[in-house]
C-alpha cells in the first residue's frame, strides 16, 4: 500500500465523483442457474433505453452465492415470521455487473421533495446484493435525491426478466434507498488503490487513483468495499430477522398473560361475573398452551439466527479493520447491533416454563382428584356387591 505521505494534490480538471452504496437484493428461483441470472439480467438492461451499455465479466459459479434473505415484518404475515417461511432466494455474483445509465432529471424521484437532483447520468455497479451508484459532484452540498432512481429502474428492468428486488434499507420505515454515509471520491496521484481519508458526520470522503473513465473508478470502489459491505448487507438481513422474531415472541407472551389474566380476574369476581367471564374465556388453556409452544418457538429461531448473525458479525468486523472503512457504515450499525446483543431471552422462557408448570399442576391435581373419587366409587362398589 503507498505511503499515506506521499499522497499528491488532485490533479485539475479530474473531476470529483459521489458515491451512494445500497443493498438490492437480486431475487430469484432457487433452481436458476447464476449465469442465466445475469445473462437475463443482462439482456433485460441492454433493451432499457434508459441504460447506454452494459459491461459483465465472465462468473464463476464457484464463487457466486446463493442466499436466504428476509423481508421486512411489515411485508410478511405473523406466522411466516415465526417459522421463517417468508424466506427469499437471493443471488450474489462474484464479480459485479457495470452499467450506465441516462434519465431526464425531470423523470426522476425527489427524495422527500427535495428538489436537488443533480444530474441525468449515473454509473452503477451490482453484484446482486451491494449496488454503488456514481455521479460527478459538481456541487457543495450533497443532493438527497440524488441516485434514488436506481430503485425503481432496477425493478421494472427485473420484473422484464422474471426476477425481482429487495431493497434493504437502514429500518422498515427508512425511505432511502442507500446507507446514510455518502462517499465524495477524489482522484489522487500516487495511489494504486482506495482508502477513506476521512469522515464528517454523514459523508466519507475517499481517495482513489486516477482514471480517464468513471466505469474504472467505479470498479475499484467495488473491488475495495464491496466484499466487506456484503458481509454487511447479510448482516443486517439477519439482524433485522432476530429482531422481528423478537418482537413476534413477546406478542405471543402477551397474548398468553393476557388469557391468564382474564382466568385469574374472573375468580375473583363475584358468582354471575365469574361464570359470564370464564365463558368468554373459555378454551383459554388450550390457546395459552399454543401460545406458549409459539413463544418457544420464536425463542428458538432467535437462538439459531443469532448464531448465524455472529459469524457475519465477525467477517464484516474484520473486513472493515482490514480496509479501514468502518466509517462508511457506522451511521447504520451501531444501534441495531447494541440492540441485538442486548436480547435477554431469559424472562420469555422464565414466563413460558411458568405458565406450564401451573398447567400440568392443575392437571396433576385434578387427576388426583379423580383417583380419589374413581377408588371412592370403586371401593363402594365392592362393598355394596360383597353386602
Amino acid at each position: 500500500m503507498t505511503n499515506p505521505d506521499a499522497l499528491q494534490g488532485s490533479p485539475e480538471n479530474v473531476p470529483t465523483f459521489l458515491c451512494r452504496i445500497g443493498t438490492i437484493f437480486l431475487l430469484t428461483s432457487e433452481k436458476r442457474k447464476f449465469e442465466d441470472c445475469m445473462e437475463g439480467l443482462c439482456k433485460a438492461l441492454q433493451g432499457d433505453p434508459r441504460v447506454q451499455w452494459v459491461k459483465r465479466a465472465k462468473l464463476n459459479p464457484d464463487y457466486c452465492a446463493r442466499i436466504v434473505t428476509y423481508p421486512n415484518a411489515e411485508q410478511s404475515d405473523s406466522d411466516d415470521v415465526m417459522y421463517g417461511s417468508d424466506a427469499m432466494p437471493a443471488v450474489a455474483f462474484d464479480r459485479p455487473l457495470l452499467f450506465k445509465v441516462v434519465i431526464p432529471i425531470k423523470n426522476q424521484p425527489q427524495h422527500h421533495h427535495a428538489d436537488d437532483i443533480p444530474t441525468d447520468t449515473y454509473w452503477v455497479s451490482w453484484d446482486g446484493v451491494v449496488v454503488m451508484v456514481l455521479w460527478r459532484h459538481e456541487q457543495k452540498e450533497i443532493p438527497s435525491s440524488g441516485g434514488q432512481v436506481i430503485l425503481p429502474l432496477l425493478e421494472e428492468i427485473c420484473a422484464s426478466a422474471n426476477l425481482g428486488v429487495f431493497n434493504q434499507a437502514c429500518s422498515p420505515s427508512c425511505t432511502n434507498v442507500f446507507m446514510h454515509s455518502d462517499l465524495v471520491i477524489k482522484q489522487l496521484d500516487g495511489i494504486d488503490d482506495c482508502r477513506i481519508l476521512g469522515a464528517d458526520r454523514m459523508m466519507v470522503e475517499v481517495a482513489a487513483p486516477v482514471n480517464e473513465k468513471p466505469e474504472d473508478t467505479l470498479i475499484e470502489l467495488h473491488y475495495s468495499f464491496g466484499r466487506t459491505s456484503l458481509h454487511f448487507a447479510r448482516q443486517k438481513n439477519l439482524g433485522r430477522r432476530i429482531i422481528d422474531l423478537e418482537s413476534e415472541a413477546w406478542n405471543r407472551a402477551a397474548h398468553l398473560l393476557s388469557h391468564y389474566s382474564a382466568h385469574a380476574e374472573a375468580a375473583a369476581k363475584p358468582f354471575r361475573k365469574r361464570i359470564v367471564m370464564r365463558w368468554r374465556n373459555r378454551g383459554w388453556r388450550s390457546k395459552v398452551r399454543s401460545l406458549s409452544a409459539q413463544t418457544w418457538v420464536c425463542m428458538t429461531g432467535i437462538e439459531v439466527t443469532l448464531r448465524n448473525w455472529k459469524e457475519f458479525k465477525t467477517e464484516f468486523s474484520d473486513g472493515a479493520k482490514e480496509n479501514s472503512c468502518m466509517p462508511i457504515f457506522e451511521a447504520d450499525y451501531s444501534d441495531e447491533v447494541e440492540m441485538i446483543e442486548s436480547i435477554d431471552l431469559s424472562r420469555l422462557e422464565s414466563m413460558s416454563a411458568q405458565v406450564e408448570s401451573r398447567l400440568d399442576n392443575r392437571l396433576i391435581s385434578i387427576a388426583t382428584a379423580g383417583g380419589a373419587v374413581s377408588g371412592a366409587i370403586a371401593g363402594a362398589l365392592v362393598t355394596l356387591l360383597g353386602g
